[in-house]
């Protein structure tokens, strides 16, 4: 693989090819869009599940109704804990939506996003490889490494402003690579008060304008130094938020808990017999491939934007969200066949056929969307929740996993607090390391229990806990289903 030191060339224009024939179908390139955009559009607007959004939106509410919170109100174990709400900005949407369109609006939004992802990342592709097959391919290949983490958490916004990002950068004469000093702020901004990704655009610009210097083009020369401008003032608004120096130093504190974070799935290192990581093993191999084959030299500064993220993929599961994306314009060029002058390429009229039919199945998804409940409780403790509130229970002391404290503060908040939930970011250290005891059964269990008072529990029948509780003879099982049981400490009386 050699490294030369200059790298791109200026961008290409759209694909074209001669025209055929029969030039009365639609383009090809549109009709290619489209598809990605049906899979987007039908992955985003599926129903509310992800037990992180359930919090994320009882949020949204919060800070509609009292303003921006500052300390912790949804457990029990950590009550006025410091809270960076890091996600705030999303959250409004969310709850704001909820509102005033009601759940359904969230997943026009989500569906939305997700469509203007799967096109923006194949139009991209397509405008360097200048090759439909070729650009929609690779796009497939990303888009499928996304789709193992595609949910309504913030983290689906996140990604679509790293794919704007992408525009920026990689295409010079699109209408936000033309105007950085602009959009890099706006978009910079708006990232981080959404997700704590936003410090990966930053590492991605600075990756970029070192690479670009390395090849030759100093930063503060022509183009990179309008990029340096714009990622400059990207770098002083965003601590124009409601959490200050807090908010910005989010992901460093958030990395610095690592030692929490390796208990955590999407925390960890991809599993290669698993589908997201084969996934991603084929996404690795074909870029390998790709630039190994290219038929001009790999640029340095290619290099170095995209091994870091080669890197972040393989070390934390939730990093396979972007690090495709940020290949995609990579490999894309690697792949890249001669463009050729002419009128863009037409589908014969079986094109109308396919874009009717494609415009039938966008109307099919919808209202098969609009048909179902907007939320899709499945999985969570519906039963054992619905008989904490009928024995009189709400509002004690309740252990349930980190998962299902979603649903609780989804639905029982304020009158049901939580012993734990998925904010690592924010739960003190022993609550942390009290709850990876109660969920490993380690030894020390029961003085867990007595060490925050637990009062109810709400747990998955087949952990080990449950027997160990039910062992001790100080528990008793007042409601048990095909997933939960409920476990109450007999001296708290059950209506």
């Amino acid at each position: 693989m050699a490294v030369v030191t200059d790298s791109r060339a200026p961008s290409a224009p759209p694909v074209s090819s001669p025209p055929t024939p029969d030039a009365r179908g639609p383009r090809l390139d549109l009709l290619f869009t489209a598809v990605f955009g049906l899979f987007g559009w039908a992955i985003g607007i599926e129903r509310l599940s992800d037990n992180s959004f359930f919090w994320h939106l009882r949020t949204g509410e919060v800070i509609l109704d009292s303003g921006f919170l500052h300390h912790d109100l949804f457990s029990f174990s950590a009550p006025g804990t410091h809270w960076v709400v890091q996600s705030w900005l999303a959250e409004v949407l969310y709850a704001g939506l909820d509102r005033t369109v009601g759940a359904f609006g969230i997943r026009i939004v989500i569906g939305l996003t997700g469509l203007a992802i799967a096109v923006l990342a194949y139009r991209l592709a397509l405008r360097l490889a200048h090759n439909r097959v070729r650009a929609a391919l690779l796009t497939a290949l990303v888009l499928a490494c996304l789709d193992t983490l595609w949910s309504e958490r913030p983290l689906v916004l996140g990604v679509l402003a790293l794919v704007v990002l992408l525009w920026v950068v990689e295409v010079p004469d699109s209408w936000v690579g033309r105007r950085p000093l602009v959009a890099l702020p706006v978009l910079l901004w708006c990232w981080a008060n959404v997700h704590g990704t936003f410090a990966l655009g930053f590492a991605y610009l600075g990756a970029h304008l070192v690479g670009r210097w390395l090849d030759g083009h100093r930063p503060w020369e022509g183009r990179e130094r309008r990029l340096l401008l714009g990622t400059a003032l990207g770098g002083l608004v965003v601590f124009l938020n409601p959490y200050g120096v807090g908010l910005v130093a989010f992901p460093v504190a958030l990395l610095g808990r690592s030692d929490i974070l390796r208990h955590v799935v999407e925390w960890g290192s991809p599993d290669f017999h698993s589908l997201r990581g084969e996934l991603y093993a084929a996404w690795i191999v074909v870029f390998l491939v790709l630039l190994a084959r290219a038929p001009g030299r790999v640029a340095r500064r290619d290099l170095l934007v995209s091994l870091p993220f080669l890197v972040l993929g393989l070390w934390a599961l939730r990093n396979i969200a972007l690090a495709p994306l940020v290949g995609l314009p990579i490999a894309a060029r690697a792949a890249a066949s001669p463009a050729r002058p002419g009128a863009p390429a037409r589908a014969s009229r079986l094109g109308w056929v396919l874009a009717g039919a494609l415009a039938l199945l966008l109307v099919v998804f919808t209202l098969r969307a609009a048909e179902q409940p907007d939320f899709a409780f499945a999985g969570y403790p519906v039963g054992a929740m619905a008989a904490v509130q009928r024995d009189g229970l709400l509002g004690k002391r309740l252990l349930t996993s980190d998962a299902d404290a979603g649903y609780v503060i989804l639905r029982y908040w304020p009158t049901q607090r939580v012993f734990i939930d998925d904010r690592y970011d924010m739960y003190p250290r022993p609550v942390i390391n009290a709850y990876f005891t109660l969920a490993e059964a380690k030894p020390g269990w029961a003085a867990v229990l007595h060490r925050y008072d637990i009062q109810v529990i709400v747990w998955a029948r087949s952990e080990p806990l449950v027997g160990l509780v039910e062992e001790s003879g100080q528990w008793r099982r007042v409601y048990q289903d095909q997933t939960r049981v409920v476990l109450v400490r007999t001296d708290v009386a059950v209506r």
